[in-house]
């Protein structure tokens, strides 16, 4: 029999239709919500939300599942879950993430990005520490087994002392960069970052689409009026590409983020080694010692062991029966949204460093 009570708010891809997608590597499915919680003996999904009808019929169909509403108040009301999933759009994600923390919900597991300014991440960020709830986001790469155990060998020294981390990826700025660096903050031990500068991508840059369509979504207009990042007419996104850009960590470690479409790849530098993960955590190698040494020694990684959904989910389950802080908490992830605004405000100023945290929490940027 269960122990956890589950309700899903968002009934899209990551609700738990992407795994329909999944092909290939296999090691990440289950990969949606819905069905990494099925994989769990101790949850089940009782009640799902989504604020369009046409949508919640889809899902429910797809899953053989009766309970929906179309009021996430509603159902968080009348079915008390013990853990809540949001996997709304970013810009549709602050309130139902704060209204379960302050309606009884134990563990929340929020898809990225978090929000759409840090003004809202502040208040989220209030609700979970207040209300002592179990937090993690959908960065999923920090419970990928192969992923941790590179982490774990730079930690103890196998590279010596990380120096720059190079991160290759070229994506946009809030719904997809929290996997680049939640990732790079994990591998480096999440030390604070201190400081961004870089710029977003610009339409008609080498690196934009030609995509007419492409060019409204991913490359919006900042109205300084409202200080927004503005959707085009009749849509709701605007989550700008990005550019290359650097992030300064405490200790004077340093991240390259290297805007390189098609890749998702990265290197951590040490005074005595390398360790390095290609192909989105296909190929994973810690390479330590120096040619000259006549005395390099290289380790491959395999991952193993359950999907990184899955993995999420067991990790809100710890704490919340033990009191251990998920990996992911909400302290953690603050850290990374710092960032994402950082950058934006770095980019408004043509490129100059912004010192993190950041002092104006008002920018708004409505990603998906």
């Amino acid at each position: 029999m269960a122990s956890y009570k589950v309700a899903i708010i968002g009934t899209g891809r990551m609700g738990g239709l992407i795994d329909d997608e999944l092909s290939g590597n296999q090691f990440f499915s289950p990969y949606g919500h819905f069905s990494a919680y099925q994989a769990i003996e101790e949850t089940e999904v009782v009640a799902v939300a989504n604020r369009g009808e046409r949508r919640l019929e889809t899902f429910c169909q797809r899953f053989d599942f009766e309970n929906g509403y179309l009021d996430y108040r509603e159902m968080i009301e009348k079915e008390k879950p013990d853990i809540v999933s949001v996997t709304t759009p970013s810009f549709a994600r602050a309130e139902p993430i704060i209204f379960a923390a302050e309606h009884g919900v134990r563990g929340i597991y929020s898809e990225k990005g978090l929000c759409a300014s840090l003004e809202e991440a502040d208040r989220i960020a209030s609700a979970c520490r207040e209300n002592q709830v179990a937090f993690n986001w959908g960065a999923m790469r920090r419970h990928h087994d192969g992923y941790k155990r590179m982490r774990d060998a730079i930690q103890e020294g196998e590279i010596g002392e990380p120096r720059y981390v190079t991160m290759q990826a070229y994506t946009d700025l809030i719904k997809h960069h929290p996997h680049t660096l939640d990732l790079v903050a994990m591998l480096v031990g999440d030390r604070n970052p201190e400081w961004v500068e870089g710029t977003l991508a610009r339409p008609g840059s080498l690196l934009a689409s030609d995509s007419a369509a492409s060019r409204t979504r991913s490359y919006p207009e900042y109205d300084a009026a409202r200080h927004a990042f503005i959707p085009p007419e009749g849509e709701e996104i605007a989550d700008p590409m990005v550019d290359f850009f650097r992030v300064g960590y405490a200790g004077g470690v340093e991240g390259h983020f290297l805007p390189m479409q098609g890749r998702f790849d990265v290197e951590v530098s040490g005074t005595e080694g390398w360790a390095y993960a290609w192909d989105n955590g296909e190929t994973i190698r810690i390479r330590k010692g120096r040619k000259s040494d006549k005395a390099v020694l290289e380790v491959s990684i395999r991952p193993s062991g359950e999907s990184p959904t899955v993995c999420t989910i067991r990790d809100i389950l710890q704490e919340i029966e033990t009191g251990t802080r998920t990996s992911g908490n909400i302290d953690v992830t603050m850290s990374s949204v710092e960032v994402q605004f950082a950058l934006a405000h770095s980019h408004l100023q043509d490129g100059t460093r912004v010192k993190v945290p950041v002092s104006d929490r008002k920018l708004y940027i409505p990603g998906g």
